[in-house]
């Protein structure tokens, strides 16, 4: 039997995750606090299952709260915000407990095909590591060959990922051996060479690579490690682990609230972009190299939203497309960015990129994967000029009207092949070998 979206929604929450946890009404139980693990208190089998059940019912507000502050209220919408909290929980572990210790970093993947937030670039392969400011750390290895990188330390911050950037060093400034070798020298004391700079506020490093030609460039290959005696890593004690779980379940609830937030100020204009600095600032460690700009796009069935601009010179070019939820749907199997290496221009250099939820059979079609709204990012890195990008919401049946007679399309053939691409190169970028 079908039902409404009406009665789709509550199922979703109550049967399926939440219990008894409340309504997505109950502001004041979203709000409310579960005190952190107490060592002294898990004696017990049962005293930590309650330790853990009160985790379990602060992820559950989490999802309240998503549902509530989201404005996209389909199922298809609902049930992609509870999967994006579950594939969180393992990065927020990461970031709270296998990967936070300054004295003993490790490079991580960040984001991944499945494991992703805050307007993720389906070209990038990011690397997080833990920096304590009065340290010093070594990082070496091959460079790579990724189009645009960038290295910067990042500040401690209320975001989910800190605050603002403390020093940067890019590719293009790098001294790199003939052989693709480097060395990084983070310090609060000047290094000649490769050198970022060291502050008690900075907590993090985190390294971006961009990749354009997803088949052949090659992404780095390194490792951190801290210069000084050495420091045996904390054990893995009851204390360590439920204090994390904890921070874990406070960090999920954070990035629902800031990203639902950030998602507000572009709200107020739907399908234009907006420069990102104009509305947030600084506070927050942007991309280093450029200005991004932001547009919630809002797309209903049976229109398409045209994109028009002729992108500048520049070190790098993206235009990246992402789900309410501000991540990247599957681009594994969709059909989600465009970027200077795959981008199709036209003969006078224009760029006209399609969102529709049909294949219109132009090649620079972004796939709301059954989505209606999301938001979209365009980053023009190291470029002189900084084009806007025009946005015009037609009926994708008048579609075709709407367009140059002469503009390039593709065959299904040749859009089997540009996935299959992109899916290779993605192959090479994680090592899934």
């Amino acid at each position: 039997m079908a039902i409404s979206e009406e009665e789709m929604l509550p199922r979703l929450s109550r049967r399926h995750l939440l219990g008894s946890g409340g309504t997505l009404g109950m502001l004041a139980m979203l709000q409310a606090a579960v005190p952190a693990a107490n060592a002294a208190e898990l004696d017990d089998d049962a005293q930590m299952l309650r330790a853990f059940n009160a985790m379990l019912e602060r992820i559950g507000r989490a999802a309240e709260l998503a549902f509530q502050r989201s404005t996209a209220r389909y199922a298809d919408a609902r049930a992609a915000g509870l999967l994006h909290i579950f594939n969180n929980i393992a990065l927020g572990l990461s970031l709270n407990l296998h990967n936070a210790d300054p004295m003993n970093p490790e490079l991580f993947h960040l984001f991944d095909p499945t494991r992703k937030q805050g307007g993720d670039n389906s070209d990038a392969l990011y690397l997080l590591a833990a920096l304590d400011g009065s340290q010093e750390y070594r990082l070496h290895g091959d460079r790579g060959t990724a189009k645009h990188l960038s290295l910067t330390t990042v500040n401690r911050g209320s975001s989910p990922f800190g605050g603002g950037m403390g020093s940067a060093l890019f590719g293009r400034d790098m001294t790199v051996g003939s052989d693709g070798s480097f060395e990084v020298i983070l310090s609060a004391r000047e290094h000649p060479g490769n050198w970022l700079k060291l502050t008690p506020e900075v907590f993090r490093l985190n390294i971006r690579q961009f990749f354009a030609d997803w088949e052949n460039e090659r992404p780095m290959v390194a490792r951190i490690e801290r210069l000084g005696p050495t420091a045996s890593p904390p054990p893995m004690s009851a204390e360590r682990i439920m204090t994390a779980l904890e921070e874990t379940a406070g960090w999920i609830e954070n990035t629902i609230r800031f990203w639902q937030d950030m998602m507000d100020l572009f709200r107020k204009t739907p399908n234009q972009f907006v420069r990102w600095r104009k509305i947030t600032g600084n506070k927050v460690n942007a991309t280093p190299g450029g200005d991004p700009s932001c547009c919630y796009w809002n797309v209903p069935k049976g229109k398409a939203l045209i994109l028009r601009v002729r992108p500048p010179e520049c070190e790098y070019w993206n235009i990246e497309f992402t789900n309410p939820w501000w991540e990247t749907n599957d681009y594994r199997y969709r059909h989600t960015g465009i970027n200077c290496h795959t981008g199709v221009l036209e003969d006078d250099g224009e760029l006209i990129a399609i969102v529709a939820h049909e294949d219109p059979g132009l090649p620079n079609w972004l796939d709301p994967s059954g989505h209606l709204e999301g938001f979209m990012g365009r980053r023009w890195m190291f470029a002189k000029t900084a084009p806007e990008i025009e946005c015009t919401l037609v009926d994708h049946a008048n579609l075709k009207a709407q367009l140059p007679k002469t503009i390039k399309t593709i065959s299904a053939a040749g859009r089997r092949e540009q996935l299959e691409r992109k899916r290779n190169g993605l192959y090479r970028r994680f090592h899934w070998f």
